[in-house]
């Protein structure tokens, strides 16, 4: 564009001035004709009023007008005088080519009769010979008696020499003047509009690359001015409209893991329901039968195999308790309570209990946090879940850290640990129903499923931070308690 633009321009600036300064050239090389003819007119008017007094004594005549024209040499190319009888009576340089009749005609008028040979050239290089001239005729009278005739040439070839080296002059000027308009009409423009220009075809496909942070400058002209804050808008626009696909697809896909939460709800649910009733009954008479069974064995090593028995079927009763309990959760009334209190008693119930026994416990629970509403007893489910959860991602040296804090208002707990960590493709199943990344037997993929229902019913959200080989955080954040 830059290069169309400096041709167009140069070709425009150039012809324009090659116009201009050839009609002024042309104007003044006709003033100067014009000139010069008036001049040689008045010119040979005093002459011929000279000559015509001496007209009576021709020898006198002809001695007049070669003692008045010879000084007027440089000036008069040639002349000639005719006496009364039309004849040729002295010349200078010029021969007699008009014939009786036409010179007769000059004894009836008055003025003086001028012819102009005079061709004027337009091209600068034109080279042809420096030619041109006016002939001027008057008649000569000697107090209104016709005495005799004069002619005289007048050369105009100076001017044609004058007008072609003013033509050269033209040439050199029109090229610098020309050469001055483009290279600052080529600054401006590059300055004004191709730098702009390019700013925005740069920017554009930085855009078309997904990047819509970026702006222009809203500088130079108007118009340049009104393109970039246009293209601005644009790329605002453009920006709120992915920000809003991004808000309506981070919706969606919500939308689509509850459904699917719930499809797989709703499959467990129709699986419990029908272990609670397939199973509950004949494992009630199961247990029944072995503490009967248990009551009437005399010798201790039997009895030791009906208590793992027993065992193990209240491990299956325990599991059909989760299945429900996942499934239709019974509702219950929530209170308002401080989160710090029971993450404090949760974590003693485990120390107590020796289920941390081995792991370093690092509590960094602040004095208190704002007060949150739900089941009471649902909180610390959650949480000694976590930690039971970062104790089998531990071996015994490792850290266990219990924290605290709040965050723009929202309360939050955190368990940390510096185990094994969590792989980053299974980050995304962890709070699916029966996955779980422990060996077999050591759990059965609800215990997170049934914490995240508990803390989404309770208005909160569960978090997950992990790193392979380096532990893992969990962070609840519950939802403040509303205050009138």
């Amino acid at each position: 564009m830059r290069t169309e633009i400096l041709v167009n321009l140069t070709i425009l600036v150039g012809a324009a001035l090659l116009f201009a300064g050839f009609l002024l050239l042309k104007l003044t090389e006709k003033e100067l004709v014009t000139q010069r003819v008036s001049n040689a007119v008045d010119m040979a008017e005093v002459l011929a009023r000279a000559l015509a007094g001496d007209a009576e004594s021709p020898e006198v005549m002809t001695g007049r007008a070669h003692s008045l024209l010879k000084p007027l040499s440089s000036q008069i190319e040639s002349w000639i005088l005719y006496d009364s009888d039309l004849q040729p009576a002295a010349s200078f340089q010029l021969t007699s080519h008009d014939s009786p009749g036409d010179l007769a005609r000059f004894r009836f008028v008055e003025e003086p009769v001028v012819v102009v040979d005079y061709a004027s050239g337009w091209l600068p290089f034109n080279q042809e010979p420096a030619a041109g001239e006016v002939s001027v005729t008057l008649p000569l009278r000697d107090q209104r008696k016709f005495v005799g005739i004069f002619q005289a040439r007048f050369s105009l070839g100076d001017i044609r020499l004058r007008v072609q080296s003013a033509r050269q002059l033209v040439l050199l000027y029109v090229a610098m003047y020309g050469l001055t308009l483009v290279v600052f009409g080529l600054y401006l423009l590059g300055r004004n509009v191709v730098r702009p220009i390019r700013h925005l075809q740069e920017l554009t496909q930085s855009v078309a690359g997904g990047n819509l942070e970026a702006s222009l400058e809203v500088s130079g002209p108007r118009e340049i001015a009104d393109l970039t804050e246009s293209f601005n808008r644009m790329i605002s626009s453009l920006r709120q409209s992915r920000e809003e696909t991004r808000t309506h697809i981070i919706s969606l896909q919500k939308v689509n893991d509850e459904l699917i939460r719930s499809e797989k709800m709703a499959s467990v649910g129709h699986l419990a329901a029908g272990m609670a009733h397939e199973i509950g009954n004949p494992l009630g008479a199961i247990v029944g039968y072995l503490e009967l069974l248990k009551a009437e064995l005399p010798e201790a090593g039997q009895r030791d195999l009906t208590d793992r028995s027993l065992v193990e079927a209240g491990r299956i009763d325990r599991l059909v308790r989760e299945l429900l309990d996942f499934a239709a959760p019974t509702p219950c009334r929530g209170e308002a309570f401080d989160p710090v209190a029971v993450a404090a008693e949760s974590l003693e119930l485990l120390q107590n209990q020796g289920a941390l026994e081995g792991r370093k416990v690092d509590c960094q629970l602040p004095g208190r946090l704002p007060c949150v509403e739900m089941v009471r007893h649902r909180l610390q489910q959650v949480l000694v879940n976590l930690l039971i959860n970062a104790r089998d991602a531990t071996v015994d040296g490792d850290l266990i850290c219990l924290a605290g804090g709040v965050d723009q208002g929202a309360p939050w707990l955190s368990v940390r640990d510096t185990g094994s960590g969590i792989a980053p493709e299974a980050r995304v199943h962890l709070f699916d129903p029966f996955y779980t990344t422990k060996t077999s037997g050591r759990g059965r993929g609800l215990g997170l499923a049934i914490c995240q229902r508990i803390i989404e019913e309770a208005g909160g959200s569960i978090e997950v931070s992990s790193e392979p080989g380096r532990g893992s955080e969990f962070r609840i954040w519950l939802k403040p308690m509303e205050t009138e």
